[in-house]
This record gives C-alpha cells, sequence and structure tokens, in this order.
C-alpha cells in the first residue's frame, strides 16, 4: 500500500528498481533499497533524537542487516544498533558493527551466551531471574559485568503482538531486581518493553499500556536504589513520534521502518522520512485469468491500516514507458485466499493475461519490508534521481551475493 506514496514522494527509485530488472541487473524477488534516501532518513531522526537527548539503536532486521545501510546509519563499526535475535547480531558482527541492545523480542539462547557476552553488546534484555542468572554466569566467568534490560509486563495492561509477550511481571519486580543485584557479573541498567506506541492507530503517536508499566518499572526500581540509566521505549519510531517518546520518558528508542519512510504515520501525512524500499519481482507464468509473479517476499502486514475497499496495486511492463502507465491488480500470496498471504510464498498472484501481463514482464510494488523473515535479497542503490548506480546484492543477512556483482 506504500505504491502511492512512493509515487508521489520517491518516483526516482520506482524508476530506478524497474530499471534494473528490466536490464536483468538485478533478479526478481528483491527489495531495492535507496539508499541516499536513507541516509537523509536517518540525519533526520538523529537531528530530532538530538534535540531531545535520546538516544539511538537501529534496528536493521527488516532491511537483511545490510552493512552498505548500517554504516550509513550508525558510521563504520557503529554500535548504536538493536539485534532482535541470534542472527541480527551474528550479521552486524560479520561486517564489523557492533551491539548495543539484544534480546527484546528474542532472549539470547544459552549455547550463545559466551560468544555474545564476549562481543560486549552494552545491554541485553532479559524476561527473568533464570535468564539473568545464566548472563551472569557466564560474564562472571569471561570477568565482565554486563549491562542488562528487564524487560517488564502487565498483561492486565500491556498491549502484546502476537507471540512476542513476556517479561517480568511489574508485581515480582521487586523481588526479582533485588536478586539480580546480588548476581556478580550482571548490573541492571534500564528496563525495556514492545511495543511501546501502538501501531494500530495512524493519526498520531499513541503509547500503549506499556509504556506506562515501563515508567512504573522505572520508579520502583529507582525505589529500591537502583540508577536507571535507561528507559527503552521501541515500536513503531521515526523523527515524527521522538517528542512523544521523550515527553513520556523515555531515553532510548529504536528506529527501524522510520529510516525507510515506512511506518503508518507516513502513509497518513508527510514525514521528515521519505520512502525508501520498493519490491521487483516478475511475470513467471498464468494460471486462469492471474499472473503469478516470482515470491519469496511477501510478508505483508497492512491489512490493519487499509481503507474500506482499498485494492492493492502494481506497476507492470516490458519497458519503462510501461512500467510507469500500466497498473494491475495485487491480490495476494502463497497458500492465502484472495487478499491474504500465505506461508510458502513461491508465487504472488496478480491481475492480468498474457497480453497484459506478458511471461518476463518486470513488476514493481511498495509495501512494509521484512527482509528477515523471507527469502528476498536486497538491492542498494545510489543517486537514484540522477544516475543510478547499483551498490551491491546481497542476501538476509547482510552478505554480498557475487552472482549479481
Amino acid at each position: 500500500m506504500f505504491l502511492e506514496l512512493l509515487e508521489r514522494r520517491n518516483p526516482a527509485l520506482l524508476r530506478a528498481a524497474g530499471g534494473f530488472a528490466l536490464r536483468r541487473e538485478i533478479p526478481p524477488n528483491t527489495f531495492v533499497l535507496d539508499l541516499d534516501a536513507i541516509t537523509a532518513n536517518g540525519a533526520a531522526i538523529r537531528a530530532e533524537a538530538d534535540r531531545l537527548d535520546l538516544s539511538l539503536y537501529f534496528m536493521t532486521k527488516q532491511i537483511g542487516r545490510n552493512p552498505l545501510v548500517t554504516k550509513a546509519l550508525t558510521g563504520e563499526g557503529g554500535r548504536e544498533t538493536v539485534a532482535v535475535d541470534i542472527a541480527d547480531a551474528t550479521a552486524l558482527t560479520a561486517n564489523g558493527f557492533g551491539l548495543g541492545h539484544i534480546g527484546n523480542l528474542v532472549q539470547v539462547p544459552t549455547i550463545d551466551l559466551p560468544r555474545i557476552i564476549a562481543l560486549e553488546p552494552e545491554v541485553i534484555s532479559v524476561f527473568s531471574l533464570a535468564k539473568a542468572r545464566q548472563i551472569a554466569l557466564e560474564a562472571a566467568r569471561q570477568g565482565r559485568v554486563q549491562g542488562l534490560l528487564l524487560r517488564v509486563s502487565d498483561p492486565g495492561r500491556d498491549t502484546y503482538l502476537p507471540g512476542m509477550d513476556g517479561g517480568i511481571l511489574i508485581d515480582e519486580l521487586a523481588e526479582t531486581a533485588r536478586a539480580i543485584t546480588a548476581l556478580p557479573g550482571v548490573r541492571i541498567d534500564g528496563v525495556t518493553t514492545f511495543p511501546a506506541l501502538a501501531y494500530s492507530e495512524a493519526a498520531e503517536p499513541r503509547p500503549t499500556g506499556n509504556f506506562e508499566t515501563l515508567l512504573e518499572a522505572r520508579d520502583l526500581l529507582t525505589g529500591l536504589g537502583i540508577e536507571v540509566r535507561q528507559v527503552n521505549a521501541p515500536g513503531n519510531t521515526s523523527a515524527y513520534t521522538l517528542a512523544t517518546q521523550a515527553r513520556l520518558g523515555a531515553t532510548h528508542v529504536e528506529p527501524g521502518h522510520g529510516f525507510l519512510g515506512t511506518t503508518p504515520f507516513h502513509l497518513r501525512r508527510d514525514l521528515p522520512e521519505i520512502p525508501a524500499a520498493c519490491y521487483v519481482t516478475e511475470v513467471a507464468h498464468h494460471v486462469g485469468d492471474r499472473a503469478y509473479v516470482y515470491g519469496g517476499g511477501f510478508f505483508v502486514d497492512d491489512p490493519i491500516w487499509l481503507d474500506p475497499g482499498f485494492r492493492r496495486q502494481v506497476k507492470v511492463g516490458g519497458t519503462s514507458a510501461e512500467l510507469a502507465e500500466h497498473r494491475e491488480e495485487f491480490f495476494g500470496a502463497g497458500a492465502g485466499e484472495t487478499g491474504g498471504f500465505g506461508g510458502i510464498d513461491y508465487y504472488g498472484f496478480i491481475s492480468g493475461t498474457p497480453r497484459t501481463a506478458p511471461v518476463g514482464a518486470t513488476v514493481v510494488m511498495g509495501f512494509r519490508m521484512q527482509s528477515f523473515v523471507t527469502r528476498a535479497n536486497i538491492a542498494v542503490i545510489g543517486d537514484a534521481g540522477d544516475s543510478p548506480r547499483l551498490l551491491g546484492v546481497f542476501d538476509q543477512m547482510g552478505n554480498r551475493l557475487p552472482t549479481y556483482a
């Protein structure tokens, strides 16, 4: 549903992405990232964060932990990163970046603790005293004191995305915190949650109940004599949301789709960040009145923001002129029913006949990317508006693919 926004605010990216696909310089099933737009978006977020005295951890899972993008956001070898899981941490450090925050959504598994602690992340999130004990034991063995963020939870008040719940219950926080402070090898640095801002409301930033839980936890720890260095409030973050997060008491935020210009807020108003990503693929064959396009990247999470009657559109053509003018409807992907997105997305489905969407035609789409849960490639381009340059094609782990060099 971001195609119209791209056409209005970053048409150069659509033209450049379509051109590379038409010339067979990038393969189907590829997200194309506009590095210059991302750099400018990141600068806008950083300027606002600096104004508000907020610290940044950039989320890179959705762009395949791409090293060119991460460098543009954090600098060479930067540590302003958040690793959702071990794959994030592995990809980031393999490309020379440091670890800021790890574990907010996916706890560090026991087998990985020695390696992760040796990498000296700024903070590791824990959901329980048991995990804190594991980290303390390994950190003490390495002669380190590891900073922890306590993920806190109040199921009666908090909002959770499916499968992303958990944390130390607010009613048990004092007892748990006392036990953790007695452990050698760890230090409580602060508290965290997810999501701190609502995703369902696209009009303006609105805190979830989680934010209230976060602040209650901060005050409780402070009352125990613990110095709370971080109130980490991630979720749905962009330059537009930072004033709200700072006003409510956050110290650290984690922009991800903000630097891509693809948060729900970007659909409702023109914000400092412009959309910086699109998806390209190719017509493979036809079944009845549908054209099947190569899939692998279809993780589409926009239904809650769709206006009634909204119909997803794609650009289709065998030439630049056709891509500029011709549209078809996008129905869905995989085993899902019309409008759905099944788990195995060998193909996506669009309207079109062998005449209107012939085999081999390029297809350009605009939707929120989540590369880490797909099989999509990542192409990074520069100078999209002038003389577009292909800077590289990568996999989801930030590895350059020599096949498409």
